[in-house]
C-alpha cells in the first residue's frame, strides 16, 4: 500500500530491497566513475598518509611510539618520500606526526587495505568505496528503525541525494580519497542499534557495546553517542550495560594490545591542535576577519550558547536523545575542531540530517534534498563561473548547514510546543 505523500510527490517508489540494490550499484558505479576520471587524486596527501600508516604497521612499527625503531621508520619514511609529498615526508617529525594522526581503528583498516592493495593507490581508491557503500547501508538501518524504512518516495529521494549523489560527499571522499565515510557509517549503524525498537538479547547488546566502541575507536566522533548509550542502558537495566560494555571493551582491548597506551597522547595532542590554533580549511571560522583571542572568545561564546540551546530544547522535550547527540556533534565537529576538511565535517552533518528522520520525515527530506541541490550549485558557479578556492566554498557550505540545521531544530521545537498548547487547551475544555 502507497503513502499518500508518495501520489502527492508525483512518484511511485520503488521496493524496499530494489531501492537498496539500485542504491549500492549506483555507489559503486558513480564512484568507480570518478575515479577513473581523476587518476592524479591517487598522489593526494591523505591516500599517501594511510598507506604509509598502514605500511608502518605491516613493518611491525607502532605509528604511535616515536621513540621505537627510529632507523626502520626513516627507511619507510624514505621509501614513501616524493615530489609534492613534503609536508608529510620532509622530516622524521613530519613523518611521525602524521602516521599517528588517527585513532588505532582507522589504522588498523589502513593496514589491512595496505595488505590487500600491495603499495597500489588505485586499489586503495577502490576499497575506500566500501565506505560509501557503509554509509548508505548504515542510514537505511537507521531510517527502518526511527522511521519505519524507505518505503516512500520522498523517503527514497532524500536517501538518494544525502548518500548517493552527495557532491560533498563524491568531491571530498572520493574525487579526493578520504575514509571518513566509515566513521558516519559507524555512527548511524551504532544509533540504529540502541534505537531498536526491539528487546535486546545479551548477544545483540554485545554487539551494540562492540560497534558504539569501533565508532569511538576509529574516529573518536561516536563518542557524542554516550547519551544514546546512556538512554538505553537506563531503559534495559543492568543486563544491557554489562553486556554491552563487554562488547565496547573489544576494541579498546585490542588498542592497547596492539599500540598500547601511545596512542592515547597522540589523540590528545591532535585535539588540542585541532581547537585552539586558528581556523583553516573549510571551518566557517575563516570566513570572519578576526584572530588570536577575540577569535577563541568568538568560538567559546558560539559553541557554548548552541549546545545550551540543544540542552534546552531537550529539557522541554522538543527534541530527542538522538538529535541531542547530533546537535552537539554538529557543534563541536563544525564550530570547534577547526582544521578539518569538509570531508570530517561531512560526518557530523550527514549524522544530523539522518537524526533529523525521528523528529520530522518532512525536514529529513527537505535538508537531504537542499543539502544535494545547494552544494551542486555552489561547487558549479564557484569553480566553473568564479573559479574560487575550494576551501572558501567548503566555509560557506558549513556555514549555511550549521544556521539551516539549527533553523530546523528551533522550527520543529516551535511547532511541537504550539501543537503541546493546542492539546492542552483542548483537554481543557468541559466535556
Amino acid at each position: 500500500m502507497r503513502c499518500a505523500d508518495d501520489f502527492r510527490f508525483g512518484c511511485i517508489p520503488l521496493s524496499p530491497r530494489k531501492f537498496v540494490f539500485i542504491a549500492v550499484v549506483c555507489v559503486i558505479v558513480t564512484r568507480m566513475a570518478v575515479i577513473l576520471a581523476t587518476p592524479r587524486s591517487a598522489d593526494f596527501l591523505d591516500p599517501r598518509i594511510y598507506q604509509g600508516a598502514g605500511q608502518t604497521v605491516l613493518a611491525g612499527v607502532n605509528p604511535y611510539d616515536v621513540a621505537a625503531r627510529q632507523s626502520l621508520r626513516e627507511d619507510l619514511r624514505a621509501r614513501m618520500a616524493a615530489p609534492g609529498t613534503e609536508d608529510f615526508t620532509g622530516t622524521q617529525q613530519s613523518w611521525d606526526y602524521y602516521v599517528s594522526g588517527n585513532p588505532p581503528a582507522s589504522t588498523a583498516l589502513y593496514a589491512l587495505f595496505e595488505a590487500i592493495a600491495h603499495g597500489s593507490r588505485l586499489v586503495w581508491r577502490l576499497l575506500l568505496i566500501l565506505g560509501d557503500v557503509a554509509l548508505l547501508l548504515g542510514l537505511i538501518a537507521l531510517l527502518r528503525t526511527v522511521n519505519g524504512g524507505v518505503e516512500s518516495a520522498r523517503t527514497q529521494l532524500a536517501v538518494f541525494c544525502l548518500a548517493v549523489v552527495n557532491p560533498v560527499l563524491i568531491l571530498s571522499g572520493c574525487a579526493i580519497p578520504e575514509d571518513k565515510q566509515f566513521q558516519t557509517a559507524l555512527m548511524l549503524y551504532t544509533a540504529s542499534l540502541l534505537l531498536s525498537p526491539a528487546a535486546i538479547s545479551a548477544r545483540r547488546a554485545l554487539w551494540s557495546g562492540f560497534v558504539f566502541s569501533l565508532s569511538i575507536f576509529f574516529k573518536l566522533f561516536g563518542v557524542f553517542l554516550f547519551p544514546l548509550w546512556l538512554a538505553r542502558a537506563r531503559q534495559e537495566g543492568w543486563r544491557f550495560a554489562l553486556w554491552s560494555g563487554f562488547g565496547g571493551l573489544v576494541p579498546a582491548a585490542a588498542s592497547l594490545a596492539a599500540f598500547g597506551h601511545y596512542f592515547v597522547g597522540a589523540m590528545a595532542a591532535r585535539g588540542v591542535q585541532n581547537s585552539i590554533r586558528g581556523a583553516e580549511h573549510a571551518s566557517p571560522w575563516v570566513l570572519l576577519p578576526i584572530g588570536g583571542d577575540a577569535y577563541l572568545i568568538a568560538k567559546i561564546v558560539a559553541v557554548g550558547a548552541y549546545c545550551a540551546l540543544l540542552l534546552r530544547l531537550f529539557a522541554k522535550r522538543r527534541i530527542d536523545v538522538l538529535n541531542l547527540c547530533a546537535g552537539v556533534n554538529v557543534a563541536v565537529v563544525c564550530l570547534w575542531l577547526d582544521k578539518g576538511a569538509i570531508n570530517r565535517m561531512n560526518i557530523a552533518i550527514i549524522f544530523a540530517v539522518a537524526a533529523l528522520a525521528s523528529l520530522s520525515r518532512a525536514w529529513f527530506v527537505y535538508l537531504s534534498v537542499g543539502l544535494a541541490a545547494v552544494s551542486t550549485v555552489a561547487y558549479g558557479v564557484a569553480f566553473g563561473a568564479l573559479r574560487a578556492h575550494p576551501d572558501s566554498v567548503d566555509s560557506l557550505l558549513v556555514l549555511l548547514f550549521v544556521l539551516s540545521y539549527l533553523a530546523v531544530l528551533v522550527r520543529l521545537a516551535v511547532a511541537k510546543s504550539g501543537h503541546a498548547s493546542r492539546s492542552s487547551r483542548g483537554n481543557s475544555l468541559p466535556a
